[in-house]
């Protein structure tokens, strides 16, 4: 059984020149929208739970896994990415419990975040570093990219209590947006080298239809032409995301990469422009349920992930499933 994905919400009015400036807003809205579970499920906090408080899939035969068994497979990739919609607290929980996980086995790893932009990472050193308080980067962050800092607090707060270096990747938000109205080629030669030499269009097909099918979700098709330029920026923003996502890997050995979903799902995007320039061994977990604010039984979830017809195995390597509360 094959189920609509959740398209963008805001993708194509923020691109659009008619749209509202805002200060601080993702160039994509979530690609994906996972469905935040109920609010009272366990809390990720790495302590032992049973299977029914963190139940795990792994796509390789749709088994169902524990987080030891979780944190054993990752220790054979080298980068590793961890999706989210980007206002759901839960998919912030089960960031920080990868991060746990693999910081327990690989203490030399890095954390790339998505949020933040390549010339940002001054401040992001400094907070790290305890020469911005953390009421200072928390302006900041509201700033640079929207989303609530209280989301993202215990990744940043653990990262920075231990010592886990934290990676700006992705590309300006006003060079992706002036890509979506004019293309590459209306880029200044000073913004254009922020980017990576290379902007390859997507190869993966099933990405590409997925990409396709957002950017012409809200109820007219996209003229060609802009189509084609909304491709361009996103893959300027995945291409720019997976070039500092390598540079970090090479630089720490293991790299966590925290980012919306939709620039990792079916092992594309991100991880796709990682595989044109280098052969690292790269892992995806999502959190699961997709489509919505859903509130799905766990034996529903695991038919579903089971369902020999369902497409939504090729979403990730990993699903950590989000059930509806007993």
């Amino acid at each position: 059984m094959k189920r609509a994905l959740p398209l963008f919400t805001t993708a194509v009015l923020w691109m659009s020149s008619a749209a509202p400036a805002q200060a601080a807003a993702p160039v994509f809205a979530e690609l994906l929208r996972l469905a935040g579970g109920p609010q009272d499920i366990p809390v990720f906090t790495g302590a032992p739970r049973s299977a029914a408080q963190a139940v795990i899939v792994a796509a390789d035969g749709a088994r169902v896994i524990g987080e030891e068994a979780l944190a054993r497979a990752l220790d054979g990739a080298d980068l590793v990415y961890s999706g989210e919609q980007h206002d759901q607290e839960l998919h912030h929980r089960i960031q920080l419990a990868v991060l746990k996980a693999m910081h327990a086995r690989r203490p030399g790893l890095a954390v790339g975040l998505e949020m933040l932009d390549l010339t940002q990472q001054p401040s992001l050193d400094a907070y790290l570093s305890g020469r911005m308080s953390e009421a200072e980067f928390a302006q900041f962050w509201k700033k640079a990219w929207g989303f609530d800092y209280e989301l993202y607090r215990p990744i940043l707060s653990y990262a920075k209590d231990n010592g886990i270096p934290c990676r700006a990747l992705n590309a300006p938000s006003s060079i992706i947006k002036q890509i979506a109205k004019g293309g590459l080629g209306s880029l200044t030669p000073q913004q254009r080298a922020l980017l990576p030499e290379t902007i390859a269009p997507i190869d993966d097909p099933r990405y590409l239809a997925y990409v396709k099918a957002s950017l012409n979700g809200h109820g007219q098709a996209l003229p060609p032409e802009r189509e084609a330029r909304m491709l361009e920026a996103m893959q300027t923003w995945n291409e720019t995301m997976g070039e500092s996502a390598l540079k970090a890997l090479r630089e720490r050995g293991a790299v966590l990469v925290v980012a919306g979903s939709g620039h990792m799902i079916y092992g594309s995007g991100i991880a796709e422009s990682v595989r044109r320039r280098a052969g690292p061994r790269q892992k995806v977990v999502l959190p699961y349920p997709t489509g919505g604010d859903e509130s799905v039984p766990l034996a529903e979830l695991l038919a579903r992930l089971q369902d020999p017809e369902s497409e939504d195995i090729q979403f990730a390597d990993f699903f950590w499933l989000l059930p509806q509360a007993d």
